[in-house]
Order: C-alpha cells, then sequence, then structure tokens
C-alpha cells in the first residue's frame, strides 16, 4: 500500500524498490534506466560476494575445510550471476529503439524487474542467515544449497528478461 492507502501500481513499486529507477516510458532514457537497473542489481551481488567472503573469516572448528569448500563453490556461483548480468547486452538496443512500447508491456517489463530485485533481498537474507549459522559453528551445507539454488532460479529468471524483450520486439504474445 501507497502511503494515501491505495496500493502502488507495478512501476511506482519498482522506482521504491530500486533507487534512481525511472522506468523505459521515455524512450530516449530507456537503454539508460536498463544499463541503470542492472548494475544496481550487480551492486547489490557484489556486496553478497563480500559477505559471503567474510563468512570464511567466521568459519572455526575441525570442519572447517569441507565449509571452505561450500563456501567456494557458492563463490563461484555469485560470479556467474553478477557476469551474466554485467555483460549482458545493454538496453537491448533493437527493441527499445524500434519497437513502440505499449502500457501492458511495460508492466511486464517492470514486473519483472521487480521480481528480480526482490530475488535480490532474498539472496541478501539467505547471506545473513549463512554468516550466522557460519559464526554459530552450524551446518552451513544447507544453507549452501539454497543459496545456489536461489542463484541459479536468479540466473534462468535473468535469462527469461532476455527472452521477454525478444517477444516483445517481435511483439510476439507472450504465454
Amino acid at each position: 500500500m501507497g502511503e494515501d492507502g491505495r496500493s502502488l501500481n507495478i512501476l511506482e513499486k519498482a522506482i521504491r524498490l530500486i533507487p534512481g529507477y525511472k522506468g523505459y516510458k521515455r524512450k530516449e532514457e530507456r537503454r539508460d534506466n536498463d544499463q541503470l537497473f542492472r548494475m544496481l542489481l550487480v551492486e547489490r551481488l557484489e556486496k553478497v560476494r563480500t559477505s559471503v567472503g567474510e563468512t570464511v573469516n567466521s568459519l572455526h572448528g575441525p570442519d572447517l575445510l569441507a565449509k571452505v569448500g561450500d563456501i567456494d563453490r557458492l563463490q563461484k556461483r555469485l560470479e556467474k550471476v553478477t557476469d551474466e548480468i554485467r555483460f549482458a547486452d545493454r538496453g537491448y538496443r533493437g527493441w527499445f529503439d524500434v519497437h513502440k512500447v505499449q502500457e501492458d508491456e511495460l508492466d511486464k517489463l517492470y514486473a519483472f524487474d521487480v521480481a528480480l530485485a526482490e530475488d535480490v533481498q532474498a539472496i541478501e537474507e539467505a547471506v545473513k542467515a549463512l554468516y550466522s549459522a557460519a559464526g554459530a559453528g552450524d551446518t552451513i551445507s544447507g544453507h549452501v544449497d539454497g543459496l545456489i539454488g536461489l542463484l541459479l532460479g536468479f540466473s534462468e529468471k535473468m535469462a527469461s528478461r532476455r527472452d521477454l524483450m525478444i517477444d516483445l520486439e517481435h511483439n510476439q504474445p507472450m504465454d
């Protein structure tokens, strides 16, 4: 709900979740806003990678080496997902330059961006739980596996976003 009691539309929600985000309504700002959005995701995931690295420093006990292997596996997956976002085509130029954007198409894209931002929040929370478990000397394998699952889902969603852009460019209906 917004401050005035009404529910937020999807663009308003995106603007609140993603600092500096303006959406894709103005053609001349679309590529820049897409780049801004993706770099904000990268920045947040880089902070997650730093937190995972700090988790290694909190590890202790006889099974330290096994835990470090789990953390290494997680860091490699984080690096891969972060690079997928960082090196994605900037602004999906073909769609943004040629395609006349309809409101319902923009709403789909905003909903996708909100879902990605919310996924990053879930990843951040899962890393906090991992850090707490590691600091308490608890088993972390379940936390690591859960985080890798979140990252795999996030990676698939990013690929779906690219597919959404292509479908919109060709004006094909989404299933």
